[in-house]
């Protein structure tokens, strides 16, 4: 029998701890989109650079990320279990691990330009590039630790100082891009390399803010994080890196295959490429609302696995997958009724706004599997289930939505002509079902299984 009231209680709780979340990586993506602005306004060769260097950092930076996901269901569990040792021990080798990774970042940044060159960029952008690289990368170590406490936060149930700590460093990164990317008040004009700067000091500022609200042991429950700072230890190490390593390369495969969809869609003309473009960036912002509930999911659950309770952890995946049916359904009924209006934002290009219409129709079905498979994922995460999944992933991913979209896209073998950036969201649709179907299936075996001693 249904509980109802524990049912409400939990979407209540899922809500208020993804809506920090929701605002905060949309403001994430936002620092992109100012990012480009800013420097499109001062020349294109600055915009240029930024779109290069960004395809660049951002794979780093979701590998990053990605590790430290784990951290956060290991928190929550510890925070379920009441082990506080547990949580400074994750926390602190979670940090050191990024770190190392981060380090690797800030040399590989630092000399790309061989790498940019060898990708087939332009020789008279590669300086500007790694000049906005260069400047960029000293900001990845802030990353690495911002991300680590962000796990601590967020794996205890407190999700807004994530929220607040980026609304803050949003806003100062918008002056101090104006001041560096244009020379002002003294400070020299560096257009794109000014980007750079801005964005590596707005991570610093986001770590300084995120050290300040977890320094306070009253709001998490008497841990002190910082009164003892432990060396690392490489069994604590290798314990998160085997968690969260699949998850960086799941993040790391779901972008990368985007990414390479979009250079093979370049093909097919200008009017192609700006409608691809159009419902790719707004499928985009659309994924933050099931990233931020999935990740909510994770933190609910395991907080309740570390508590030993199975039963109410499933509970709470099942109040995730419900919540996540009816999200979907008002995505993809907004997607519907308003593709038209969402298109005339971006181009008043016919040609360009019949494409986009045709593929937002193909986004609007794969809506209900993609929030299935994401919410999916995040409680196996939860379960400390992580290896499988990835694998399922890349599977779905570059075995079935690649190999079919391309077949459809630029091919005759599976319909009379190719269908173009059609085909290829028509291969993403299938991939994606495919991928929730298998997710879902792991799902029921893992929540049925005995939880060990």
């Amino acid at each position: 029998m249904i509980d109802f009231s524990l049912f409400r209680r939990e979407l209540g709780l899922l809500t208020r701890l993804a809506t920090p979340l929701l605002v905060a990586q949309t403001l994430t993506t936002a620092t992109g989109v100012v990012d480009a602005m800013m420097s499109g306004h001062y020349s294109a060769e600055a915009l240029a650079a930024v779109a290069v260097g960004n395809s660049l950092w951002l794979p780093l930076y979701l590998l990053i990320s990605g590790l430290l996901i784990a951290s956060t269901s290991m928190v929550a569990r510890f925070h379920g279990s009441r082990n506080h040792n547990g949580i400074v021990t994750t926390v602190q080798q979670s940090i050191w691990l990024a770190i190392a990774v981060s380090l690797f970042a800030v040399w590989l940044l630092r000399h790309s330009s061989g790498l940019l060159t060898l990708v087939g960029v332009k020789p008279d952008i590669v300086p500007v590039t790694q000049g906005y690289l260069s400047a960029f990368a000293w900001g990845m170590p802030a990353a690495a630790i911002f991300n680590g406490l962000r796990s601590y936060t967020e794996g205890m149930g407190r999700t807004q100082p994530y929220m607040l700590s980026s609304l803050i460093a949003f806003i100062v990164n918008i002056p101090m891009n104006y001041v560096l990317i244009y020379g002002l008040w003294g400070f020299p004009e560096l257009g794109a390399v000014g980007c750079g700067w801005a964005t590596a000091i707005s991570f610093w500022i986001q770590v300084i803010l995120l050290v300040w609200f977890t320094s306070s042991k009253t709001n998490y429950n008497g841990i002190q994080l910082f009164a003892r700072w432990h060396k690392p230890n490489l069994q604590h190490i290798i314990r998160i890196a085997r968690l969260g390593l699949p998850i960086s390369m799941a993040a790391v495969a779901e972008v990368s295959i985007f990414s390479l969809i979009a250079l093979l869609v370049a093909r097919l003309g200008i009017e192609v490429t700006a409608g691809h473009q159009i419902a790719l960036s707004s499928s985009h912002l659309i994924f933050m609302l099931p990233l931020a509930l999935s990740q909510a999911v994770t933190i609910r659950v395991g907080y309740y696995l570390g508590r030993g309770d199975q039963r109410l952890a499933n509970t709470i995946v099942a109040v995730g997958l419900t919540a996540a049916i009816a999200l979907s359904a008002t995505t993809m009924s907004g997607i519907l009724l308003f593709r038209e209006n969402i298109i005339g934002l971006y181009t008043e290009d016919m040609t360009v706004r019949l494409i986009a219409m045709s593929l937002f129709f193909w986004m609007a079905v794969y809506q209900i599997p993609d929030h299935l498979q994401i919410i999916s994922n995040a409680a196996l995460r939860a379960y400390h289930d992580t290896r499988v999944p990835m694998i399922l992933i890349l599977i779905t991913y570059w075995g079935i939505a690649l190999p079919v979209g391309y077949c459809l896209g630029l091919t005759d073998w599976l319909t009379a002509k190719p269908l173009a950036a059609k085909g290829f969201w028509m291969g993403l649709t299938i991939g994606l079902s495919t991928t929730c179907c298998l997710l879902l299936m792991r799902l029921w075996k893992v929540t049925r299984r005995p939880l060990p001693a």
